[in-house]
């Protein structure tokens, strides 16, 4: 890898920063420690609008509105015609989820969308051989 002047100025200029702060909390005996905050926490600060918990009745209503990906998390068969708009659905809620910072759930759907898709080949393979 190359190293522009760009990049080493910045380098430079982050272990200047860092030996001066290391320096500042060696003379004041300062121990660095990890902020242990929520996210949920530092949204509120930056969008309170948004952090607000959603009515229980918002729920239920984005749940029917997701149709088939909502049969799907309730644990219901679907039918594999509607894998595709499942898949479609479930990626645009990951997609939702992981603007709004749960990765965490954003993450498990994209492991329930690849097992789907396993499930789509393992059909379509199924057809192939029958056919």
């Amino acid at each position: 890898d190359v190293v522009t002047d760009s990049m080493r100025r910045a380098i430079d200029e982050t272990s200047r920063r860092r030996a001066r702060q290391q320096a500042h909390n060696a003379e004041h005996g300062i121990s660095p420690q990890t902020i242990r905050k929520a996210v949920t926490d530092i949204l509120a600060l930056i969008r309170p609008e948004e952090t607000a918990p959603v009515p229980q009745r918002q729920r239920h209503e984005r749940r029917a509105r997701r149709g088939v990906a909502g049969a799907a998390a309730e644990g219901l068969d679907v039918a594999s015609d509607d894998l595709p708009r499942l898949i479609a659905a479930l990626t645009e809620e990951m997609h939702e989820a992981s603007a709004d910072l749960r990765f965490e759930y954003a993450a498990r759907l994209r492991d329930e969308i690849n097992e789907l898709r396993r499930e789509m080949r393992d059909i379509a393979g199924a057809h192939a051989v029958g056919a």
